[in-house]
């Protein structure tokens, strides 16, 4: 409905039969012609009135010594100038005054435009053709030097404004380009919709005025046959794109009729290619998203379905124990199937946690409360939490003299802490040493935590971040595989970095260092 393509246009373009190729054609030709009618205004006048009076004072001056034809080369000398100096026009009001003067004060008899014999002709002929046609190279000359200086000057804005177009990834940021870059090289306003849906949405400014919506609507049902549309002051270009229309391009102002429509020809066609990326961009994380969306279900249910079902059986055969044999069990057994039942619903309890935290991160649903806070006391509570599971574990907290002020949720940044720990105490043997560190670097706090336990492979050091992912070994500790990635993920969240080093001290064992930015003066403040 809206014509061809942008690809079909740039094959008819190589062919020499694009229709937008056509009209960017014709809009050159148009503004080679308005730039060559005759126009002169009041600063070009004065210009040329200043350099005859000149040229006929010397003129005169001449005359005496040397002669009509010095003077007339004088006159010639004068009006070239003018048309080299203001245009055509300049160049022929030039060449009809000298023509005048030269004939009423230095053609005898002077003081009138009679010419004594018929052999007084010719000279005056010839001396206003060499003037008119002097002053009409130079002129035109001095009118093509405009024209390829403007158009030289609409390249340079065109290619700007395609550089900055090329830059935008979002339709918001064309509206900033065109704002930003474009509109102050653009004689005359604009306006950008897009269309979705069949529905024109203002993309910028961001009410344009009902005006500018009635054009784009006229264009956009139709009425342009294919290409511009001009009524009542303002232009529409169609925005095209490989399949479809985009949008529209509202243009105001005198520089449409002046340039032809030229530039913003060229300009529609950059919003358009920076238009279809934008939406392809959009559609493209979209699915990405859709598709995250997806794998995390998958691979929850597939988590919960595995994990949830050991802890659960546990609960399920000491629970049954209890009330099948409850008269036949001493004290002893009674409390351990008890204390059995309590540890897997404290490991059912934290696992769901996990589940929950990973969930909100998956969603960026994490709510920012962040304070400033010393990062010792936050190190401390979190082995005090880790403590209770860590059994005959050694948990150490290395001295620290001093360490910037960071930002961060505290609540978060323990939850951290307690899975880094709890993950290091799963890994540790049973009389290993997990200790935690932090110092300065880099300007900001790097925690680090030390245990002694199997390590991780060179491959497994990046992937150990990543939902649900397990170093396979024999004999490796049961878990969800989520501790580590909740951690990067609020780490990040943070702005802050958490990377695995293995093996660790004395050649054994893991370090999971984590490094979060200090705290700025006006966050202490």
């Amino acid at each position: 409905m809206y014509g061809p393509t942008n690809s079909t246009r740039l094959a008819d373009a190589a062919n020499g039969r694009g229709d937008w190729m056509q009209t960017a054609d014709k809009s050159s030709g148009l503004a080679i012609g308005q730039a060559l009618r005759l126009h002169l205004d009041w600063r070009d006048l004065t210009a040329t009135a200043l350099i005859i009076g000149v040229t006929a004072f010397a003129a005169f001056e001449a005359k005496p010594e040397f002669g009509e034809v010095a003077s007339a080369l004088l006159f010639v000398l004068g009006i070239t100038i003018a048309g080299a100096l203001s245009g055509l026009a300049a160049a022929l009001v030039a060449a009809i005054v000298a023509f005048l003067l030269y004939n009423f004060y230095l053609t005898e008899p002077v003081l009138t435009f009679r010419l004594a014999t018929g052999s007084d002709v010719a000279p005056l002929v010839v001396f206003n053709l060499c003037a008119l046609v002097a002053g009409i190279l130079a002129g035109l000359l001095k009118d093509r030097q405009q024209i390829a200086a403007r158009s030289a000057e609409q390249l340079t804005a065109l290619l700007d404004a395609s550089r900055a177009l090329q830059s935008a990834v979002r339709v918001e940021d064309i509206a900033e380009a065109l704002d930003r870059g474009i509109r102050p090289t653009l004689a005359g306003r604009i306006a950008l919709f897009g269309l979705k849906d069949g529905a024109l949405d203002p993309i910028y400014p961001a009410d344009p005025g009902d005006a500018w919506r009635r054009i784009a609507e006229r264009l956009r049902d139709g009425d342009g046959d294919d290409g511009p549309m001009a009524d009542g002051g303002f232009t529409a270009y169609p925005i095209m794109g490989s399949s479809t229309m985009l949008g529209v391009l509202v243009h105001e102002g005198a520089a449409a009729p002046r340039d032809g429509g030229a530039f913003v020809i060229g300009l529609a066609g950059s919003i358009a290619l920076a238009l279809e990326r934008a939406i392809l961009s959009a559609k493209i994380a979209e699915t990405s998203a859709l598709a995250r969306t997806e794998e995390l279900k998958t691979a929850l249910l597939s988590s919960v379905s595995h994990d949830f079902r050991t802890p659960l059986t546990t609960i399920a055969a000491s629970a049954s124990g209890l009330i099948s044999y409850q008269d036949k069990l001493d004290a002893d057994t009674s409390r351990n199937l008890l204390q059995g039942i309590v540890d897997e619903c404290d490991r059912l309890n934290r696992y769901t946690a996990n589940l929950l935290e990973m969930s909100r991160i998956e969603a960026g649903s994490v709510t920012d409360r962040s304070q400033t806070l010393d990062a010792i006391e936050v190190v401390q509570g979190a082995i005090d939490r880790a403590r209770p599971r860590a059994g005959a574990r050694r948990l150490k907290r290395e001295p620290v003299d001093s360490l910037p002020v960071i930002r961060c949720d505290p609540a978060l940044f323990e939850l951290v802490l307690v899975n880094i720990l709890e993950n290091a105490v799963a890994y540790s043997p049973d009389d290993g040493e997990i200790s935690v560190g932090a110092q300065m670097c880099d300007g900001g706090c790097e925690i680090v935590v030390a245990d002694q336990g199997c390590g991780i492979p060179p491959d497994d050091l990046e992937r150990v971040f990543d939902r649900f992912y397990r170093v396979t070994r024999s004999g490796a500790p049961k878990g969800s595989g989520l501790g580590l990635a909740i951690a990067r993920g609020f780490v990040e969240a943070f702005g802050g970095t958490i990377r695995a080093e293995s093996p660790g001290p004395n050649g054994i064992g893991t370090r999971i260092r984590i490094w979060l930015p200090p705290a700025t003066m006006k966050e202490i403040e």
